[in-house]
């Protein structure tokens, strides 16, 4: 068993190392190039039509936040519109946004009310109308700083029609709960890794907040799959798989609300989970596939890898916290709980460097270091700082947030392999 243990602690080990290393070295590879970026000035020589899509399920309490945000942004109210859909909301969600509409007629926005179909489903219908030569999906419970449909269209200037998307950077909005403030960190280490991924062209996922798309790619490509419980991701990979480009705009803040509980976390978790597996399965001719570069034969590799290290991390954390922990209780609970034997021993002890498992110690201390680091160059990337509020989120994120995404993990893989069906919901 210790044989075991120790191989499968050095594969996960190698694995880990082996992936942080990889984008250290793109990061060390592309610093001119973000500096480049840093310097450049927004500006547009023209205003393309844009189409912003807000589908909406029982969102009474963001949607009209997330429409101010909108129709705020620094672009001329008549180069866009604003289509909602109500996916058949419950709630007051299609009243407020009436109400919305009749408030502010000097902007081009409508509603769409329909019987529940999904967001894919509620995102292709408003295509079939939406005007715009780009068109960004905003999720109602989201919010879109001033400047960044500009930033996001400068990208496109300075790219031929081979760029398809170009995905936002992310934020967690007023983060509140001891969750929301872990996740905040979780956000700001996945924009640095976007960003790297974007100078390699390996973005997997359009995320919901206000990715912005070529309208016509989309249409060609034929659109959001209404079957995929992961719609953003899919669409992602199917326009890697079509060979058309994705970019990340570094800067192009959008704000997020996230879930505050544990349950809310473990649902959206256990989709966007569920729904990386399936599409790893459906697009698995991709990997190692040298004809789509990076993407096929770098980030195919890790996207798997991660599931892999995240099972194992947990059989870890099983067999060194756990174990120990029930072994202890049980000798508690056999000894009617005096625990004066174990004082006895506790004084007993002595400390022994040798005794110490050094090749352990050694893997933790490197993965700590490397892992401060990155997160670092993450909050550098993010122009955010770490709060005193915040340190102990810090600490969470390190020491138990694997722990609970290892978790949803493994449940992923035994509801895919019995096939539980999951059923969409915003």
């Amino acid at each position: 068993m210790n044989i075991l243990l120790t191989t499968l602690l050095w594969i996960t080990y190698a694995l880990s190392l082996y992936i942080t290393i990889y984008w250290l070295i793109i990061f060390l590879a592309k610093k001119e190039d973000f500096k480049v970026e840093e310097k450049k000035e927004v500006s547009l020589s023209r205003f393309p039509f844009i189409s912003v899509l807000i589908p909406a399920f029982n969102e009474e309490d963001t949607i009209i936040p997330s429409l101010e945000s909108v129709i705020n942004i620094d672009y001329p109210p008549d180069k866009f519109e604003i289509i909602i859909i109500n996916d058949g909301s419950t709630d007051k969600t299609g009243e407020k946004a009436s109400k919305f509409i009749k408030e502010n007629k000097k902007f081009n926005i409508r509603v769409i009310n329909q019987k529940n179909q999904g967001k894919a489903q509620s995102l292709n219908n408003a295509l079939k109308t939406a005007k715009g030569e780009f068109f960004a999906c905003l999720d109602a419970d989201s919010f879109v700083e001033s400047q960044t449909p500009k930033k996001m269209l400068s990208i496109y200037e300075k790219e031929d029609k081979n760029l398809a998307i170009v995905t936002p950077a992310m934020k967690v909005k007023s983060p509140k709960t001891f969750l929301q403030k872990i996740q905040w960190l979780e956000y700001l280490i996945s924009l640095l890794i976007a960003r790297l991924m974007s100078h390699l062209d390996c973005i997997y996922v359009a995320p919901g907040p206000f990715s912005l798309y070529r309208t016509s790619v989309i249409k060609k490509i034929g659109g959001f799959d209404t079957k995929n419980i992961t719609e953003d991701q899919e669409i992602a990979y199917r326009i890697q798989k079509y060979n058309y480009r994705i970019k990340q705009c570094y800067d192009g803040y959008v704000y997020t609300v996230t879930p505050k509980n544990l349950r809310g976390l473990y649902k959206q978790r256990n989709r966007w989970l569920k729904g990386s597996f399936l599409n790893i399965l459906k697009y698995k001719k991709l990997i190692w596939n040298k004809e789509y570069g990076d993407f096929g034969f770098m980030q195919m590799s890790i996207n798997i890898i991660i599931f892999f290290v995240s099972i194992t991390t947990l059989f870890f954390f099983s067999f060194y916290i756990l174990k120990p922990i029930y072994e202890f209780i049980k000798k508690i609970y056999l000894l009617n709980f005096d625990i004066r034997h174990f004082i006895i021993d506790l004084t007993n002890f002595k400390f022994v460097l040798l005794n110490l498992d050094l090749e352990k110690i050694i893997i933790l201390y490197l993965l700590l270091v490397i892992s401060f680091g990155v997160i670092y160059l993450s909050l550098k990337n993010a122009n955010e700082k770490i709060k005193k509020r915040n340190f102990l989120a810090l600490l969470g994120y390190f020491f138990v947030y694997y722990i609970i995404m290892s978790f949803i993990i493994v449940v992923v893989f035994f509801e895919t392999f019995l096939e539980k069906k999951h059923k969409w919901k915003f």
